[in-house]
């Protein structure tokens, strides 16, 4: 019987190919595309749960309850866990970590010039030993035994073999930042794991000082996003006896002020991954792509739904000899159904090859935005079958049940109906969700891409375009001479047209530090952060920052005078920006008083998500790490080669690394570019599988109506008319769609929208132009077969009826 049923299924799909290609095609992209999703979930919510003592590790972060807002943080004062491990000894292990970022490492080449290596790829951390008793590591050779005493590092293997040419790597030494000689004690197996602490180089805590050139700060009020705090807790000290005695910790290590302001939470390791406020993913975005997942298998299988009883009629006949013969209801409806699992099974594979194929794909332009690395586990292969017994259930239930009633003495007479053969309104009703599903999608295509479009091209308030920045050594103090001198080499570049230095590089670098001031006479520090930078009187000038009162700083090594913007000036209640000229500054932490000679309008320092904050700048050469180069335009690669030729002509144990300061922006916004390329990709495959049901529906209704369109054009139709026959009912359906897309659509990226606090209106627009990209794809699709059925000769369509 189950050879018979396969036998069957096999000689109607090669019958009727058209049919078999579109819901094969419609399937496999709906379970390829779902799948990909569901891995790309997978990933996310795996990340870091393969450590054995997941349930137990915590994250310490900061909050600050400010009067204008609260301010989150990862990090912890450096003095953090050393105070926590003498106050609360119950703490089963508690570990510091402090971010390298941009690490640079040179190794001995036997005599010869040091080879340096520096990349993207490469991510560091100074560790404690005891990181190691929380996370789980497996050593290839040595271990973190020796990692308490300075001067000592932990490597993974592909970085032993890049820098040593094997992983045997115990015992040798390297330079860190080309000047901090550490000896190798372990190195451990490449990461093949989900993670977000996937340091590849990891010096000791206790090196944090040799490598840095000064002493660890030992004060409360000074934290760093970088410093990160881990513990692992146990029956003894839980995370409610922390929560109870939290405030007590804070109060005797906080001063009097600060008491009031912060707090110190333990973060469960389970929710570090979806911290949005410390730069995590956000549950709700994959929640999202879960259900895009599930709808673009509804999708494909309200296609299945509609061509499976669009076929009814063309088989009413084959069902009625079938029931003539002795076959019984249920032997029909598992017929049916089991031609729905062939079809399911031939799509299933396609959606496999189309899910390894988009894997690549998402590697190549998500920028590795997930590793999949669970092919065969259970968890997966239960998965897969789910998904295959649920668009089995959905796609082959109903028409199963529909073929399988057709009465017997109806069937053979050929008297089939449309409304018996599943009915035109049920048709109606899928081809409706359908398309409903496709124009939410379309619309949040429509409007991420009009986010995105809108930074790109936002005036920011500075200059963006053809600005190198380059890194200078990360040292505690530059080296002026050595400046001065790249300054001078640098601009005698023909290409190089404008220089200046400053503390983190170009606005909207990534990089913030927050402090508080007390401004002017004033008894006491104001109740909100100010945001601080430090540049040189050239750079102004260089990023086209423009002033509104005032005048720019003078040229100065040594932090005098100050720049603020209008945000500052309003913030300080301040009626005009010429009102605080003159007026001082005073900073507790640096004990300096600058004076502000100028405003600056306001520009956006940080990135579009974040409203413009209180800003005030001064001068301070010895803390300058980037270089500002404006280039002519042209030939880039000549004035990079010429730059990185003088840089290692001034800084021979440095790297050179430059970056455009248009690609540093397009960085902060790269959750946004990942997720519209996945709502533009997931919109395309949305809509080309509701119009693959379109054009299978279009030729069911040119079959239905051959006799309709012979005696219209007969008795004088035009084409136009013959045409809108068919345009006619799909614009209908369309327009309902809509008007059940939109609102939806318009929650869901209203919520998007509101993580922006610069963003676009959604406006009408926004919706007309999604409808009219869903009508003309819609169009192109139905116009096909309309036009064919239109020129068709009506002697032939009326003989043949």
């Amino acid at each position: 019987m189950l050879r018979n049923y396969i036998t069957i299924a096999l000689r109607n799909l090669r019958k009727n190919q058209a049919y078999a290609l579109i819901n094969i095609t419609g399937l496999g992209l709906g379970v390829g595309c779902a799948l990909l999703l569901f891995a790309l979930v997978r990933y996310h919510f795996q990340t870091d749960r393969h450590h054995a003592r997941f349930d137990r590790i915590y994250r310490i972060t900061t909050l600050f309850n400010l009067p204008d807002g609260a301010f989150h943080t990862p990090g912890v004062p450096m003095v953090f866990g050393k105070t926590l491990r003498t106050d609360y000894p119950d703490i089963e292990q508690v570990a510091m970590l402090d971010e390298w970022e941009d690490p640079m490492v040179a190794v001995a080449a036997g005599g010869q010039v040091d080879r340096k290596f520096k990349d993207s790829h490469t991510k560091g951390a100074f560790v404690e030993p005891a990181y190691f008793n929380l996370f789980d590591y497996t050593w290839l050779s040595g271990g973190p035994a020796d990692l308490n005493q300075p001067g000592t590092v932990v490597l993974e293997a592909k970085l032993a073999k890049r820098y040593f040419g094997t992983t045997n790597a115990v015992g040798k030494t390297l330079k860190l930042d080309a000047r901090y000689p550490v000896r190798v004690v372990g190195v451990f197996a490449d990461y093949r794991d989900n993670t977000d602490f996937g340091y590849t180089i990891m010096p000791s805590w206790a090196s944090w000082e040799g490598m840095h050139g000064q002493k660890m700060l030992d004060d409360f009020n000074n934290i760093n996003s970088s410093t990160l705090c881990f513990v692992l807790l146990n029956n003894r000290f839980t995370a409610a006896n922390w929560a109870q005695q939290m405030l007590t910790f804070v109060k005797k290590h906080k001063n009097a002020e600060g008491a009031a302001v912060t707090r110190w939470s333990m973060q469960p390791l389970a929710d570090v991954h979806f911290s949005t406020e410390h730069g995590g993913v956000s549950r709700g975005l994959l929640a999202s792509l879960f259900a895009i997942g599930l709808l673009l298998i509804g999708t494909a299988c309200i296609n299945f739904v509609n061509l499976a009883t669009a076929q009814a009629l063309n088989r009413s006949r084959e069902v009625g000899v079938r029931k003539v013969l002795g076959s019984t209801r249920g032997q029909l409806f598992s017929q049916f159904l089991g031609e729905t699992t062939v079809i399911v099974l031939l799509a299933t594979a396609a959606g496999l090859l189309i899910f390894s194929y988009g894997l690549q794909l998402t590697q190549t332009y998500l920028h590795g935005a997930f590793r999949f690395t669970f092919y065969f586990e259970p968890a997966l292969i239960a998965w897969l079958g789910l998904i295959l017994l649920g668009v089995v259930l959905l796609a082959g239930l109903y028409p199963a049940l529909v073929l399988a009633g057709f009465k017997p003495v109806v069937a053979l007479a050929g008297k089939i109906t449309s409304r018996q053969a599943g009915g035109f309104a049920v048709r109606r009703g899928l081809v409706v969700a359908q398309f409903a599903i496709s124009q939410v999608l379309v619309i949040g295509l429509v409007v991420v891409s009009s986010q995105l479009a809108y930074v790109r091209n936002k005036d920011l308030g500075f200059i963006r375009h053809a600005i190198l920045t380059v890194r200078l050594p990360f040292v505690p103090q530059q080296d002026l001479t050595k400046m001065r001198t790249f300054k001078q080499l640098a601009q005698a570049l023909p290409n190089v047209q404008k220089f200046s230095y400053s503390m983190s590089g170009a606005p909207q670098s990534g990089w913030e530090s927050n402090t508080q001031i007390q401004y002017d006479t004033r008894a006491e520090e104001e109740k909100w952060q100010v945001q601080q930078a430090r540049f040189d009187a050239d750079y102004v000038d260089l990023y086209g920052l423009k002033l509104v009162a005032g005048r720019n700083m003078q040229p100065s090594d040594t932090a005098r005078e100050a720049l603020v913007n209008e945000t500052f000036v309003r913030k300080i209640g301040a009626k005009s920006p010429a009102d605080v000229l003159g007026k001082f500054i005073h900073q507790d932490s640096s004990r300096r008083n600058y004076e502000i000679v100028g405003v600056m309008k306001d520009y956006n320092q940080l990135s579009l998500k974040q409203e413009i904050k209180p800003l005030f700048i001064t001068t301070r050469a010895a803390n300058y790490y980037a270089a500002n180069i404006q280039v002519q335009t042209g030939n880039f690669q000549q004035v990079i080669s010429q730059l990185g030729a003088l840089y290692n002509r001034v800084y021979p144990d440095s790297y050179f690394d430059s970056r455009f300061v248009d690609d540093e922006i397009e960085e902060r916004y790269q959750e946004e570019q990942t997720m519209g390329k996945l709502v533009n990709f997931f919109a395309a495959v949305a809509l080309l599988i509701g119009c693959m049901g379109l054009y299978g529906l279009v030729l069911f209704m040119v079959s239905q109506k051959t006799k309709e369109i012979g005696v219209r054009k007969v008795l004088g139709a035009s084409m136009g008319s013959i045409l809108w026959l068919f345009g006619r009912e799909f614009s209908r359906l369309i327009a309902i769609a809509f008007v059940l897309a939109v609102p939806v659509a318009w929650w869901v990226m209203r919520g998007w929208l509101q993580t922006f606090e610069y963003k676009i209106n959604l406006g009408p627009g926004v919706f007309a132009l999604a409808l009219l990209a869903t009508v003309i794809v819609a169009a192109l699709t139905v116009s096909f077969q309309s036009i064919r059925a239109a020129l068709m000769n009506p002697v032939k369509s009326l003989r043949s009826e």
